[in-house]
């Protein structure tokens, strides 16, 4: 490997995030890690929660990855306490720090990754005046990378629930195993396959790797000479205010969350106190602990129907009915 690519910190960058807001409020969280293993993961405490709840695809395959508390096993509340949980402003100086830990050049990678670099410099309005020089304008495409390896067997995705840190981890997986297809090795290249060369690239392998997920640090082979990153945890780490459990109304049906005034979701100080307002608009609330909101389509329709007690069935005895005799 050329001294040139030595000096080169590759950093694999992945976001989820609200695709119809581009602002703050709609980064939910960053994953960042770089190719000696060092992660960076939070959660964003500003997020818009009541457009991420009622978002489907995030309530299902983002939302279970998040830092959650669920008394009396309800799903739908962030653990703000939790130490991955930060304000934005605490999110964007240690993501500035963790850039400016390593050599003067860094290169960004990202799969299908416009979105994520946007979200990444929303963290200073796009303003790339005020955004540190530590911190890439641009990133590599890997799935540019992809097709110009010739679209060979890729490592295996991680499945299931979304996490930001997990698929920065696979990306820094899939470069890697691009770099062993297509890389030559005395240029020390970013696995673009060069067009022309004095080189010869080795053999292509078939075998295929998978993410490596545990909490574990990764061997570095080699001493790149700066030093790891650290988030800063003295004094100047920002005061978190102190907090209370609250609790709010999700219908069962539609995932609708009980905001019946349009300003925001209510919350209320505990269940008693949920239950009694929500009544009071119509909602139904089950012994089970079920809230159900008063629309009335199919899908809760069918809710009711399933409620309602059979109806009872007459018999006669043969015996005139008393209405008859007269």
């Amino acid at each position: 490997m050329s001294d040139t690519a030595r000096a080169i910190r590759r950093v694999y960058l992945s976001c989820e995030f609200l695709p119809a807001d581009p602002t703050v409020r709609g980064l939910i969280s960053i994953g960042l890690t770089d190719d000696a293993g060092r992660d960076y993961y939070a959660v964003n405490n500003d997020m818009d929660f009541t457009a991420v709840l009622n978002v489907p695809r995030m309530v299902d395959d983002v939302w279970p990855a998040l830092p959650r508390c669920a008394p009396d096993g309800y799903p739908y509340l962030l653990d703000r306490i939790h130490p991955d949980v930060k304000l934005i402003r605490e999110i964007r100086d240690e993501v500035g720090t963790y850039f400016a830990c390593g050599p003067p050049e860094t290169h960004l990678y990202a799969a299908c990754g416009g979105q994520h670099i946007c979200r990444l410099h929303s963290l200073w309005d796009n303003d790339w005046e005020a955004m540190p020089p530590a911190v890439p304008r641009w990133f590599h495409e890997l799935r540019s990378l992809v097709v110009q390896a010739g679209n060979p067997p890729l490592p295996e995705r991680p499945r299931g629930e979304h996490h930001a840190l997990t698929y920065a981890r696979y990306y820094r997986t899939l470069h890697e195993h691009l770099l062993a297809l297509a890389a030559c090795p005395q240029c020390g290249g970013d696995g673009f396959r060069p067009a022309r060369g004095l080189h010869q690239t080795p053999a292509a392998s078939t075998r295929t790797g998978c993410v490596d997920e545990s909490p574990a640090p990764r061997r570095v082979p080699e001493d790149r000479g700066y030093r790891p990153y650290q988030p800063d945890r003295g004094r100047d780490r920002p005061i978190r205010f102190p907090t209370r459990q609250l609790h709010s109304v999700v219908c069962d049906v539609c995932a609708y969350v009980y905001d019946e005034d349009g300003d925001g979701v209510l919350v209320f100080d505990n269940p008693e106190e949920a239950v009694h307002d929500v009544l009071r608009h119509h909602w139904m609330c089950l012994a089970d602990g079920r809230a159900i909101c008063p629309s009335d389509d199919e899908e809760h329709q069918a809710l009711y129907d399933e409620l309602m007690p059979p109806e009872p069935k007459a018999e006669v005895d043969g015996r005139i009915p008393p209405e008859e005799k007269r």
